[in-house]
């Protein structure tokens, strides 16, 4: 009787929790939800088996990431417990697994999502020109989604951009130029192909950013300084044309109400150069703004430690995803202790690469406060930590 692989079940049980809790419509399920708490509960007696015998590194990293369990706190005792039991410990488990099933878990996550979005390419097609109805339909709040063939979601009123099964369009904008950029080396052409036209048809403001910085420095881990000097000086260049180009299409939807919301309100402007990129999640909350500035203004124990996870609701009855909602709540210094933690994922003898990458980690922070979730901590952890160099074994390439 063959012997039974703890490490691959409890891989495999990181693996569906990672993709549920990707911020998917069907995550809200109550039902499905339960079953997702049923295998975290499964997470738990996984990191008691890994606890037992491991290594040092783990240990280390294990100990280093305890401090970002600050983020999951609340005032709400129970809330608190709920965070750190569904939140906080899928990521524990993920650093105590051994290396070769954290580059699994990486890979298949990876695989799934390229698979969604071939799956949902075709169905979102047929979606927009009328050709496919909806199995049923799902309510969160005032957004009211459409089940098309179980596999893919679509919002009302933004059918025309690529959800797949995601809540918003935006996981696929953020989630796209990420594994593209840390997992270059390792994705087949046709993911690539896949990701990219995906990317495209969210028509997410944070992919059209990214994505050319991403095509250009994704592979500058394998390849020579000349090539990468070279790479860096066409990347200037085409960056400024970049910037002209949407600074006059930019300019030119301002006089349409409809575009104008899309592109043109999205940039802060000065005069009429883009000097900037509007967080649209929080402004919507009446009065948020002019609290951010007082609490930005006045460096008290507050901008440090924040208000606390509760704040957002006790004083606007509602939250928002958006980073200026973490540093108000939680304060600049725990966001400071997790970029030095993703940090130290990188290794020190790729400093050109290392230096975009931190850049391009504070760009998804802005976009999508999350990197301390399951699913992106292990795309970086990965991408970053365990990435093996050309000189070296590589990860398994796709075929």
């Amino acid at each position: 009787m063959k012997e039974l692989n703890l490490f691959k079940i409890i891989s495999l049980n990181l693996l569906v929790i990672a993709i549920f809790d990707s911020y998917t419509v069907y995550s809200e399920f109550i039902v499905l939800k339960l079953a997702i708490y049923m295998l975290k509960l499964l997470n738990v007696i996984g990191i008691f088996y890994l606890l037992r015998f491991n290594t040092r590194q783990n240990y280390l990293w294990l100990m280093l990431i305890l401090p970002i369990l600050y983020l999951y706190l609340s005032k709400d005792i129970l809330l608190s417990v709920q965070l750190f039991y569904s939140a906080f410990l899928p990521v524990c488990c993920f650093i105590l697994l051994p290396d070769e099933y954290k580059y699994e878990i990486a890979l298949n996550y990876i695989r799934f999502f390229c698979a969604l979005c071939l799956i949902g390419i075709p169905i979102y097609i047929l979606v927009n020109v009328g050709l496919l109805p909806s199995l049923f339909t799902y309510a969160k709040g005032e957004k009211i989604y459409y089940n098309y063939l179980l596999v893919y979601w679509g919002r009302e009123n933004l059918q025309y951009r690529f959800n797949s099964i995601f809540d918003e369009p935006g996981v696929i904008g953020t989630l796209v130029p990420l594994i593209y950029f840390y997992y270059h080396q390792q994705l087949a052409r046709w993911q690539k192909i896949t990701l990219n036209i995906a990317g495209v048809l969210s028509l997410s403001m944070f992919y059209f950013i990214t994505i050319v910085p991403v095509l250009f420095f994704s592979d500058l881990r394998s390849i020579s300084i000349k090539k990468t000097v070279r790479r860096v000086v066409i990347f200037i260049l085409c960056l400024i044309t970049f910037y002209l180009v949407l600074n006059f299409v930019a300019l030119w939807t301002e006089s349409n109400p409809v575009l104008a919301l899309a592109v043109y309100h999205r940039f802060e402007w000065a005069g009429n150069w883009i000097v900037g990129v509007v967080n649209n999640r929080d402004l919507a909350i009446p009065g948020f703004d002019e609290s951010f500035n007082k609490w930005n203004n006045y460096r008290n124990l507050a901008y440090y430690f924040g208000y606390g996870k509760d704040y957002m609701v006790e004083v606007f009855d509602g939250s928002t995803l958006s980073y200026r909602t973490v540093l108000i709540e939680k304060g600049t210094i725990i966001v400071f202790y997790l970029l030095v933690c993703f940090s130290l994922m990188h290794q020190p003898r790729y400093k050109l690469f290392n230096l975009i990458s931190i850049v391009f980690l504070m760009a998804v922070f802005f976009q999508r406060p999350t990197l301390h979730a399951i699913n992106y901590f292990l795309l970086l952890y990965v991408g970053l930590y365990l990435y093996k160099g050309p000189d070296e074994k590589h990860l398994k390439q796709e075929g």
